[in-house]
């Protein structure tokens, strides 16, 4: 140290160097302290900061260019704020402002509710206006140049792969110069002729075509003569002689044919169709994959091929299976044998198809395997050197590798050809490479066991990179599972590979020494220690960037044309360790020097305050309409006769007589109120008989249960008698329900909450209940509860299947929403103790709840004819119909006001809801508060306000809207209630994460699982809503293109509401960087 410290010419050099670097480059934690200093001072005495001079006309590139940790712009409602100054003080932490840096953060700043003195701090920190710009939002300024600092990336070619005699004493798989390719150019196929395993030969130029066709199974398993030959390379004598390159070779060359030995003919339409005149049923005849289709896929390898696999599988001490090395590192050959390693000098030599997407995926492997050699060099020296100034020299040429490697190696996989097409198309890779490759069972004969070996297809995670810079570094892994998968991968690696890694792993790491050598205090000392320190973590924010381009890798490859949230790779572990790799590699970064001390990142130490979750209204489960009963968003108890009810026993006997009356009269409504019928005559002439319901005192004493049971019925009957043609009910049914319709909270009209929560009964599959339809409920016994009661409708008009499947459905899904509601309740609790696994789980919950009830629709649909659909929805429409709220009494609910627009005629008087209203209500499930509650809580919009352009669209949407908002006036008293807790500010399940991606301590993975969770909860609801516009398109097909538009505007709407918060994660981790 004395050495180095007398040296001021050698650290002056050094510190130069990486002071272009890491200096400038990295907006370190004091120089953000300093700019928000500065700003600070800035700050008048009462609070207010100067004003800055308003910039007018200010475009997305100018607003692109302070994306900064210290200098930070947010377009919101197209007006620009400076946010610098906030970034530290800001409740959600700085990571959710750095977040949207340069960026618009209108929609995430409205969605988190900020408040009053929020938004009056904002005005603040208001800069100018942004004009209107053909640049996209999310354009990135021109790369910027600091400090001179221009770095080019293109290739270097890798490295030299000399020729001379004696480079055959180099061990193949030494690391010292060529890093974790070979140490000489591959030998090629016929590097074989004259060997043991000459017959493999022959068959590696027709893998693509017999393999893909099962041709080549049916060829070996044909020649006697053939096996035999195979069988010998097995023997124990076969690999006598052969150099470590040819044994390499054989290895390679006779896994590919394994493999495709193994999965031959396994692919669709691989041998072809049957015809169609052909003998056999239809779906055999059409079945793809003809005759070597999936139930064909052999899961024995014989032992002409199992014993010459095996034999060499023990002799280069890796699993008898296409691995990274047979399929990328020793799976090229230079086209120029004196030119540089490139995609336009290098050709694969083992394929498994004829497909150019094959070639350059493993070719684009291999030149970054050729650029890591510099990687490798550069970890080998800093690992050996006690020289400080030698290592800050290797870590500032680590980190220039390994951006080359970022920079200009991974993007290679996107590239096109002249044509626009994908050199790599990823649905070819998904659907057609990748079968092929993946990892599974096999049981090998002749090997003394017939137990199969799970056998690990190549994956990139057999590659020694990233393990070995992991090694060097000091980046840990966490995960005990973690660790199992890259010890099982480890074991795919050459022999010489492990033992680097291993000895890597045994040495100090470079992470321990720079902490070791920091100084205590203030002393001469701490300029070397800070430049040790922002070069390592300048090699970190690389090997990051590296993760996050091969996650890219993952989601385009496969979770996108798979069309799945979470993936298997082809080696056949879990994707979820790439997120665990990129939480522990963030752990890694040291924390610079400021204000005179050291501050060392503690994982797992909270670093910003905890936020508030507003709490939900809690109702009690006792309640008829409780949303946390058992029977979900139904009413409490079954709606059945009087003389069974439990609640009419208290009652006076003309009353319970009355009562009585009333259920007869709507036990006739489909007799009598066809072709209008003498319905209206029939109830006006019991008017003796309901007078005891002319007592408001005994109607607003009855039981909760008593008076929505008689609200539903009442509602049924006036409906009836408005579907016969007359504008009101008989006033001996007109005042019993206005009273009972203010007691209850709802208009005195027929809605959703009649029609299907309240109008239910059901009956237990070991229930003998004769008899009428409708009958008293009673609790079955313990062993009956397991299974699931028959829901039936109670009340009906026309008496139609059609009618009955419609409330019998929506019954059943409304029943059932116990268990949405249970996991909304749960996720709140989750938000509240800030338990991320359980908003997860939740969030899970509720996508299977909406995915059950798509397939419950669909089944439903697939079964009924729907061709006498639109003639009962037709049918039905005058029952449906409202009166002006003010004919019955009904003025005001509460606080809130009956819309003055709500339809009816000139004269005030009831009238009938047209086709595209009902169309509208269908869609919207009525006054169903399950359609709000979800969206609600999932913090999304039901009808987005965004303009719905061509077949009426636009009218649809206000239609809806308008039935949405009317809604709320027709729902139970506790549904509403429930609606609205989910709607305060700062309860969603989007503002959740939001707050939890601004809060430093979340971890990538925990991060990836709220994304998956959310977004999956998002399509299963869009599904659900399909199945809405399939059942309106059912009943209304006039209306089938307009709620059709309606829905499109609807799903671009909810992939806009898509969080992806781990490409936030990464802009934020590159923002700091800057």
């Amino acid at each position: 140290m004395a050495g180095i410290l007398n040296d001021d010419g050698a650290w002056s050099r050094v510190l130069r160097q990486a002071s272009l670097v890491a200096t400038t480059v990295v907006a370190t934690g004091a120089a953000a302290s300093a700019a928000a200093e500065v700003w600070r001072r800035s700050r008048r005495t009462d609070g207010e900061v100067r004003p800055q001079r308003m910039k007018r006309g200010l475009t997305w590139a100018e607003v692109a260019k302070h994306d900064r940790l210290d200098d930070a712009w947010l377009v919101i409602s197209g007006e620009v704020y400076d946010v610098t100054p906030w970034l530290e003080d800001h409740p959600g932490g700085q990571f959710l402002l750095l977040a949207f840096a340069g960026r618009d953060a209108t929609e995430p700043f409205e969605t988190m509710g900020h408040s009053a003195v929020a938004r009056k701090e904002l005005r603040r920190m208001h800069v100018g206006s942004l004009e209107d710009s053909t640049l996209a939002k999310d354009a990135l300024p021109a790369a910027r140049k600091r400090a001179g600092l221009e770095r080019s990336a293109t290739l270097t070619g890798g490295p030299d792969f000399k020729v001379e005699e004696d480079v055959v004493a180099v061990p193949l798989w030494g690391v010292e110069s060529h890093g974790f390719l070979p140490t000489r150019d591959p030998v090629p196929v016929e590097a074989l002729i004259g060997t043991p395993f000459e017959p493999f030969v022959d068959l590696v130029d027709v893998l693509p075509s017999l393999g893909f066709t099962g041709a080549l199974r049916s060829q070996l398993d044909g020649d006697p003569e053939m096996q035999e030959r195979l069988l010998l390379c097995g023997e124990p004598g076969a690999l006598l002689g052969l150099s470590d390159d040819q044994i390499e070779r054989a290895f390679g060359v006779v896994v590919y044919v394994m493999v495709a030995y193994w999965r031959a003919g396994t692919l669709e339409y691989s041998t072809g169709l049957r015809g169609v005149s052909g003998s056999g049923d239809a779906a055999t005849k059409a079945a793809p994959g003809g005759s070597c289709a999936i139930g064909n896929v052999t899961d024995r390898m014989p032992a002409f091929l199992a014993r010459p696999v095996m034999a060499l599988s023990r002799h280069v001490g890796r699993p008898p299976m296409i691995d990274y090395a047979s399929s990328v590192l020793y799976n090229w050959t230079r086209i120029n044998k004196d030119g540089p390693i490139t995609m336009s000098n290098v050709r694969c030599v083992l394929r498994l198809t004829g497909l150019i997407d094959e070639e350059w995926f493993m070719k684009t492997h291999v030149v970054i395997e050729s650029e890591s050699s510099h990687v490798i060099s550069a970890v080998i020296a800093a690992s050996r050197t006690d020289d400080e100034t030698e290592l800050l020299t290797q870590l500032v040429a680590l980190e220039e590798a390994l951006w080359r490697v970022v920079r200009a190696c991974l993007p290679i996989m996107y590239e096109r050809s002249d044509d626009g097409t994908p050199k790599c198309c990823e649905h070819i890779f998904y659907q057609i490479l990748r079968p092929l490759i993946k990892s599974g069972l096999l049981t090998f004969e002749g090997e003394g066991s017939n137990e199969p070996l799970f056998l690990h297809g190549p994956s990139g995670a057999m590659s020694s990179l990233l393990p070995c810079v992991d090694a060097a570094l000091g980046i840990e892994t966490s995960s005990e599972k973690l660790r199992e998968a890259m010890a099982k991968f480890k074991l795919s690696m050459p022999v010489k590979h492990q033992q680097f890694i291993d000895e890597l792993v045994g040495t100090p790491n470079i992470r321990k020494r720079i902490l070791v050598s920091r100084p205590v205090g203030e002393s001469s000392d701490s300029e070397h220690y800070d430049a040790l320190v922002r070069a390592f973590n300048r090699v970190i924010s690389r090997v990051l960037d590296f993760r996050w381009q091969h996650w890219q890798y993952i989601k385009n490859f496969v979770m996108k044309p798979g069309n799945i949230s979470h993936a298997v790779g082809t080696g056949g572990t879990s994707f979820d360790y790439l997120q665990q790799h990129i939480t522990d590699t963030e752990k890694a970064r040291l924390t610079e020097r400021q204000d005179g001390a050291l501050r060392v990142v503690t994982p797992g130490v909270p670093m910003w305050a905890s936020t508030h979750v507003p709490p939900m209204a809690n109702h009690p489960s006792l309640e008829y309409w409780s949303v946390d009963g058992k029977r979900g968003l139904l009413g409490r108890e079954p709606l059945v006769s009087p003389s069974k009810a439990s609640w009419a026993a208290g009652l006076p006997a003309p009353m319970l007589s009355a009562c009585e009356e009333v259920w007869n009269l709507a036990l006739k409504l489909p007799a009598l109120c066809a072709a209008d019928g003498p319905y209206y005559a029939l109830v006006d002439r019991s008017k003796d008989k309901l007078a005891p319901l002319q007592d408001d005192r005994v109607l607003i004493g009855m039981s909760e249960v008593a008076r929505e049971h008689l609200m539903t019925t009442l509602c049924h009957i006036a409906a009836g008698c408005h579907g016969t043609g007359h504008r009101k009910p008989p006033p001996c049914i007109e005042k019993p329900l206005r009273v009972v319709a203010r007691s209850v909270g709802r208009p005195p009209h027929l809605d959703f909450t009649e029609i299907v929560l309240s109008n239910w009964d059901a009956t237990y599959p070991r229930e003998n209940r004769a008899g009428s339809s409708t009958g008293q409920e009673t609790e079955p016994a313990e062993a009956d509860t397991q299974q699931s009661p028959q829901m039936h409708v109670v009340w009906r008009f026309l008496g139609t299947p059609d009618e009955e499947w419609y409330r019998a459905i929506h019954i059943v899904m409304h029943d059932e929403a116990r268990d949405v509601i249970a996991a909304i309740r749960v996720a709140h609790v989750a938000m509240r103790d800030h338990s991320d696994g359980g908003v997860v789980n939740s969030l899970e919950q509720t996508s299977n709840w909406l995915n059950k009830f798509c397939d419950y629709f669909d089944e439903h649909f697939e079964v009924k004819d729907s061709r006498t659909e639109s003639v009962m929805i037709r049918r039905l429409g005058p029952f449906l119909s409202r009166g002006k709220f003010s004919d019955l009494g009904w003025e005001e609910r509460g606080s809130r006001k009956v819309r003055a627009d709500m339809p009816n005629d000139a004269a005030g008087n009831s009238f009938e809801m047209l086709p595209i209203e009902t169309a509208a209500w269908v869609y919207c499930c009525g006054c169903s508060v399950l359609l709000p509650a979800i969206h609600a809580f999932l913090g999304v919009e039901q009808c987005p306000r965004e303009a719905h352009d061509g077949a009426g669209g636009d009218r649809i949407a206000q239609v809806v809207r308008r039935i949405l908002d009317e809604g709320r006036v027709f729902m139970p008293r506790s549904h509403l209630a429930f609606l609205e807790s989910l709607e305060k500010p700062g309860v969603s399940i989007r503002q959740y994460c939001f707050r939890r991606f601004g809060a430093k301590m979340v971890s990538v993975e925990a991060l990836h699982d709220l994304e998956v969770a959310y977004n999956d909860a998002l399509n299963a609801l869009g599904r659900y809503v399909s199945r809405r516009v399939h059942l309106v398109s059912r009943f209304f097909p006039m209306f089938k293109s307009s709620f059709g538009a309606l829905h499109s505007e609807y799903e671009t709407h909810m992939r806009v509401e898509r969080l992806q918060l781990l490409k936030m994660r990464q802009r934020v981790s590159r923002g700091l960087e800057r």
